[in-house]
């Protein structure tokens, strides 16, 4: 599973978290949690187990999202799609155990969508802003555990 490399605003991250990879994954993956540890989500729901084609609900600053789980293998990758108001998005993540213990975590998303366009400036500047506070927020709740 990939990004949309056509979408107008696309953008990745990544972060090394000073935890094993499992407990970097299960907070992560545990959408329901999300709200316990993620600044910017005030609700997440999953509809169904962690799996290809379950779907969640959540919100996200201030913003309702519709998204539907893609890929999941576990330990290593999870991707969904989503829609909100004027936007979609394709959302993956990588984990990858290090030698040194800690876990490379990399992120990668596509945004497309009227909304997107019409403030794409102001859009990208929230993505990229959004992925460092998600990271940040998961590399604390990772290292604290």
């Amino acid at each position: 599973m990939n990004i949309n490399e056509s979408a107008v605003l696309k953008t990745s991250k990544e972060i090394e978290i000073s935890a094993p990879l499992e407990t970097v994954w299960k907070i992560q993956t545990d959408i329901n949690s999300w709200p316990s540890w993620q600044p910017e989500i005030s609700k997440a729901k999953l509809m169904g187990p962690l799996e290809p084609d379950s779907t969640f609900v959540w919100k996200s600053a201030g913003f309702k999202l519709n998204s539907t789980i893609r890929k999941v293998s576990e330990n290593s990758f999870i991707g969904w799609s989503g829609k909100g108001f004027g936007a979609s998005a394709i959302h993956t993540w990588e984990f990858i155990a290090l030698e040194n213990g800690n876990t490379m975590v990399r992120t990668f998303e596509s945004m497309d969508g009227w909304l997107v366009k019409l403030l794409k400036g102001m859009m990208a500047k929230k993505l990229h802003e959004s992925l460092d506070v998600w990271l940040n927020a998961l590399k604390r709740a990772s290292e604290a555990q």
